[in-house]
């Protein structure tokens, strides 16, 4: 619960502590260190919108019509819906399980003073106004205030700051930091959701999928396909009833046959299935260059992403630094001022990547000792040592020393920082260190040019950004300055327009999140804002993270990128995580998204032509038996099997899986319903000018040679398979090998599948197909293939049409390219 402001306040005697009547009280209020880790969807919600939502409880209705009628073999539609409640329940379950381990704060136990004793507890059962001891390597898990003791604390995780902090007594330690060095005795000042870190680790335990594009278009599409359904069942239902066609089993069978043949046939179930099967694909790809995806349709997001946020540290520097000069000033020489570094360095407790940088270059043991010690704290900026002669040296940020002739020496560093250098000057102080202060005026002797060590691959992945229209900007805590150059240097396009953000409120930073490219002294509500700012815009974000200071922005990010080396909550919020915490993989996430976009957008039109298809036939029989009872919807969904199974299963499964990383373009239902609509129409057209014949025949209108219903069914069933084929065809061009290799196989399941179809017609009568070619005769093989011959044309007209009318050309497909970097080979 959120602590009440007229909660009594205990002043605790730190050696004493809490006594446990105190303990019960703040027990009874609620003031624990008990959080409620907020979780998506309960297990009732994650199966109700898996198994029983719309399409499968239609889907499942007909399946229990269809068992009644005994048309077991039309039962195959179940075989894709079966799996794609399995996916839906697997990519659910495991959000729901990853928001369950959510914890930024990972410190199983603490140690407390109670009674006048210590006493180790579970960290949930600190309270407030508990005593508790910190020591070196432990993580803080409440808001608390020193009361004896110091420590050097680094909140990396909360601020993305990589300095320790020195901490003494009065000073604040907050709960997500751990603890370099030192002993020290803390008053816990806020408990459970009060804390700064469950402030921001609140709204990140809110998982739920990226925003997902196909995702939206096909919830989008399934709405209106839903709809027709129900209307079309209701409205074929009621008609079979009124004709009497329920009244006997056999009439049942029959209508059942017709009315789940329509049905099923409008539902594109295998598409919902393709596109999670080719994204699992996609995910087990990516597992093998190190990236774990968290959610299938992240993959889509990242590859539609046009703005990536980056930070500078572990993704163009690997957080490292290394000293690249030694710069004396007036009298002093070189090895003077190294000698005083080399001795400062040795003495100093701090262990930031500063300090670290210089103890790794000035090896030569320390030939002093510290008389008194200053660490850099983020107040100062700066830290300082007294060594026994009684001199004192400062070493820090240029503008946080009180310097002699400071313009003269910014000058002097302002030559190196606008190359991307870090600077720490080296400082005489006339007077020693007081009040953790060092006062009085400092004379510069020198300054220490340091160098962030920029990964060997950094600008081999940033031009491939480049390359693919991905816009980079770097948003990070450090000076604004320095990240602009090494920005720079590894190729980020308008590095040079860079702002540092420190004191600039949301609104400000709102306003000008677009037209910067590196922002500089970033807090994390600061990140967030540009997030939203930049997706407000119009653009598909993504944004790299590891600390808890990135949450924020990482679930406003249309794609979230976490590194395993970052925080536990950086990395459960995410999407995608890289393993190795190597940027570089990126390009490879990326590339397997277009390729998996890019392929359903071309294999999505061998779905929903058969769904046009099936939809308008039925609205022409709904409005047509009403003046003609012998007219209804005339196929059975076993007469679409190898429609389904050749080139709707097979061929776009297979196509889906080539490598193509070309931009996304485009709305992806937009893009599949301009490749379906012209062999739906031409296969509809193909369907009334053989029955219309076959009725004409049959009334004695004219002699058209289709003397029965199954002649003209064989005659569709051919004349759509054909199309379906052609569809295929053009889908694959230009053919690569791969493709062609495809095309075949699925040429000859077809042709295998009507073999199979003739087979058992004439040995099994009927079996599985329910095609008679018994009713075929020479003419009706003509007539078929002159039909389809016109079809065929008239699909190509349309084509040729649709595309000039948008002032383009005929729709051949352009080869994708497999660049050797994406694909990671």
């Amino acid at each position: 619960m959120r602590m009440d402001n007229n909660v009594k306040r205990y002043e605790v005697d730190p050696n004493e502590g809490l006594q446990s009547h105190q303990v019960d009280e703040r027990v009874e209020q609620k003031l624990t260190n008990v959080t409620k880790h907020v979780v998506g969807k309960t297990y009732f919600e994650i199966i109700r919108d898996n198994v029983l939502n719309f399409f499968n409880i239609v889907l499942f209705a007909i399946a229990i019509f269809m068992f009644i009628a005994q048309k077991f073999d039309s039962l195959f539609f179940l075989a894709i819906l079966i799996p794609n409640i399995c996916i839906g329940l697997y990519e659910d379950i495991h959000a729901r399980k990853l928001m369950d381990k959510l914890s930024i704060v990972t410190a199983p136990n603490a140690i407390v003073v109670r009674n006048g004793m210590k006493q180790t507890i579970k960290s949930e059962n600190i309270v407030l106004d508990d005593i508790v001891e910190l020591k070196s390597g432990m993580q803080i898990c409440a808001d608390s205030i020193l009361v004896s003791g110091s420590l050097l604390v680094n909140e990396s995780l909360l601020t993305g700051e990589s300095l320790s902090i020195s901490k003494k007594v009065g000073d604040e330690v907050l709960s997500g930091s751990f603890v370099v060095s030192g002993t020290a005795l803390v008053r816990v000042m806020k408990v459970g959701p009060d804390s700064y870190v469950e402030t921001l680790q609140a709204s990140a335990q809110k998982f739920k999928r990226s925003a997902s594009e196909i995702l939206r278009s096909l919830r989008a599409m399934f709405r209106v396909i839903g709809i027709v359904v129900i209307v079309s069942g209701i409205i074929m239902i009621a008609t079979a009833i009124s004709v009497g066609m329920f009244s006997t089993y056999s009439g049942f069978q029959k209508s059942i046959g017709a009315i789940s043949g329509s049905l099923v046939s409008m539902i594109p179930s295998g598409l919902y299935l393709l596109t999670s099967l080719a994204l699992a694909t996609a995910v087990i790809n990516l597992s093998k260059h190190q990236a774990r995806v968290q959610d299938f349709y992240s993959v889509e997001m990242l590859a539609r992403t046009n703005i990536l946020c980056v930070d500078k540290t572990g993704t163009i520097t690997d957080g490292t630094m290394n000293v690249f000069k030694i710069v004396p000033f007036g009298v002093a020489n070189e090895i003077t001022v190294s000698g005083i570094v080399g001795d400062f360095a040795n003495l100093s407790e701090d262990e930031n990547a500063t300090m670290m940088a210089l103890k790794k270059y000035f090896t030569h043991p320390s030939h002093t000792q510290a008389k008194e010690k200053l660490n850099f704290n983020s107040d100062n900026k700066y830290s300082a040592v007294t060594f026994m002669s009684g001199t004192t040296y400062v070493l820090g940020a240029t503008d946080c020393i009180n310097l002699i002739n400071k313009a003269g020496i910014l000058h002097r560093v302002s030559e190196y920082t606008t190359r991307g250098y870090r600077v720490l000057v080296l400082a005489k102080a006339q007077q020693g260190i007081k009040n953790n202060k060092v006062e009085g005026p400092c004379e510069a002797i020198g300054m220490v040019v340091l160098q962030d060590h920029i990964k060997e691959d950094a600008i081999e992945t940033f031009k491939w950004f480049k390359e693919n229209n991905v816009a980079v900007k770097v948003i990070s805590g450090d000076d604004a300055q320095t990240v602009s150059e090494i920005a720079r240097q590894v190729g980020i396009e308008n590095a040079d327009r860079y702002i540092s953000l420190a004191g600039m409120s949301l609104e400000e930073v709102k306003k000008i999140a677009n037209d910067y490219n590196v922002f500089g002294r970033v807090t994390p509500e600061q990140k967030e804002v540009l997030v939203i700012a930049l997706k407000e815009s119009g653009n598909t974000v993504a944004m790299t993270g590891d600390g808890v200071n990135d949450i924020l922005a990482l679930k406003r990010a249309d794609c979230s990128i976490a590194m395993a080396s970052g925080s536990e909550a950086a990395k459960n919020v995410s999407h995608i995580v890289l393993m190795d915490s190597n940027f570089s993989h990126l390009p490879n996430v990326v590339a397997q998204g277009r390729r998996v976009i890019n392929n359903l957008q071309r294999t999505g039109s061998l779905f929903l032509a058969k769904t046009m298809f099936a939809a308008v036939l039925t609205f022409i029989a709904i409005n047509v038996k009403p003046f003609n009872k012998d007219i209804d919807y005339p196929f059975l969904t076993n007469h679409l099997y190898i429609w389904e199974l050749a080139f709707i299963g097979f061929a776009s499964f297979f196509l889906a899986l080539e490598p193509n990383s070309e931009r996304l373009t485009g709305k992806f239902l937009n893009n599949i319903l301009k490749k379906a609509t012209p062999p739906a129409v031409a296969s509809i057209l193909g369907v009334i000018v053989i029955f219309g014949l076959y009725h004409l025949n049959k009334n004695g209108f004219m002699y058209t040679g289709i003397y029965s219903r199954d002649a003209a069914i064989v005659m569709s069933v051919i004349m759509f398979t054909t199309i379906a084929a052609f569809t295929c065809f053009k889908t694959c061009l230009p053919f690569s090998k791969y493709r062609l290799i495809v095309f075949i196989i699925a040429i000859a399941a077809a042709l295998g599948g009507m073999g199979l179809a003739v087979l058992l017609n004439y040995t099994a009568e009927q079996t599985i197909f329910h095609l008679n070619f018994k009713a075929m005769n020479p003419v009706n093989y003509l007539e078929t293939a002159i039909i389809t011959v016109m079809l065929v044309t008239l699909y190509l007209s349309i084509t040729y049409i649709a595309e000039v009318i948008r002032g383009g050309h005929l729709d051949v497909e352009d080869k994708p390219r497999s660049p050797k970097r994406a694909e990671g080979k």
